[in-house]
């Protein structure tokens, strides 16, 4: 029976895992939800995840809710592109940086884009928008020191870490790029003269096979 996987376009969270699939090789059948449908609340949805949350990976009658879990899953469906290293150091090292982007990155990350994104047309307090954007600029810098290293964040070659901090990167981008802030000279953007080494590091993710395929649908056309 084929993987499995249940997401929304533009999660974070669901884009890296779905990035892991494709480097790692694996065939799955897609599940796009519908957020304004309510479809990861359905009756069917909340019996293999009671949280509601994405993504949901599913292979057989196993089922992952957390998508660090996942990533970890899908490296070992395959001897293919190593995600995890090779020896008990790198591997520790990976899962290192893996924790600082879905702690930290996600965390600033969050706190960054939620309030511009529910404004809902009510005015925005621009002393917190530039306050998370600058907590927000701070963990990108440890990400652009680590490439001064390599081509990428743990070593030369692509591991968990990357494919964790594209998404969040991407998403945050995307939000600074917004009519409402775009003017307030938040220092994020744009993303090659600020962080000119993430800059590089981008095009690199996006040459990866599979990139396109995992790309938010909705993004496309908004």
């Amino acid at each position: 029976m084929a993987l499995e996987i249940w997401w929304i376009s533009g999660s974070p969270y669901a884009w890296w895992v779905m990035l892991a699939a494709e480097v790692k090789g694996l065939a799955y059948e897609s599940h796009l939800l519908s957020v304004s449908n309510r479809e990861n609340y359905t009756p069917e949805y909340l019996a293999m995840n009671r949280r509601g949350r994405v993504p949901l990976l599913k292979d057989g009658d196993f089922i992952l809710t957390e998508s660090m879990a996942m990533v970890a899953y899908l490296d070992t469906k395959s001897t293919t592109s190593p995600l995890f290293g090779g020896s008990p150091r790198e591997t520790a090292r990976i899962w290192e940086a893996a924790s600082q982007v879905v702690s930290d990155v996600g965390r600033a990350s969050s706190a960054f884009n939620d309030p511009i994104l529910s404004t809902r047309g009510k005015p925005l307090d621009a002393d917190s928008v530039r306050e998370a954007a600058a907590t927000l600029k701070t963990e990108l810098g440890f990400f652009e020191e680590r490439l001064a290293a390599g081509r990428y964040f743990c070593g030369p070659t692509l591991s968990a870490a990357d494919i964790a901090l594209l998404p969040f990167l991407l998403f945050s981008a995307r939000v600074a790029g917004r009519d409402a802030v775009k003017d307030m000279n938040l220092g994020l953007l744009p993303l090659v003269e600020t962080f000119p080494k993430l800059a590089a590091w981008v095009k690199r993710i996006e040459a990866l096979p599979g990139y396109e395929k995992t790309y938010p649908p909705h993004w496309r056309t908004s």
